[in-house]
């Protein structure tokens, strides 16, 4: 990889939104052509890394609901470039549920929660091509 690409790419960070609410993450795994089809029983599976979710109840509880019965919903993830208001990439999940969590802790006294690594599968991942 050149020096290029690898200091833009460690640039980068991700907007997810769930539940009409947005919590930032680091690194997303997965994404890409791969469920573009969305063939019937295909199931995805994406890694999101280092998530910070502060002031978000509904993003918080679908997230952590990984350690208990997980309700599918529709995710929106946007790749942002360091410094830009618009977005390198959209992509659109389709009935993402998360499946695990690792290493999650909760600060009280900011409603700030962080996620190490968050496993979600979806149906179908659809990017937004008009970019």
């Amino acid at each position: 990889m050149s020096e290029s690409i690898a200091k833009s790419a460690d640039s980068c960070t991700y907007n997810v939104t769930v539940r009409g609410e947005r919590f930032t993450c680091a690194e997303v795994s997965g994404l890409g052509p791969q469920g573009d089809l969305g063939l019937p029983g295909q199931e995805l599976t994406l890694t999101l890394e280092d998530c910070v979710l502060t002031d978000v109840p509904g993003a918080h509880e679908w997230a952590l609901s990984a350690e208990g019965p997980a309700e599918p919903c529709d995710v929106k993830i946007e790749e942002m470039a360091a410094g830009s208001a618009t977005p390198v990439t959209t992509w659109y999940l389709h009935d993402a549920r998360p499946d695990g969590i690792a290493e999650h802790s909760t600060t009280a006294s900011n409603h700030e929660t962080r996620i190490a690594r968050l496993t979600v599968h979806a149906t179908k991942i659809t990017p937004d091509l008009a970019q």
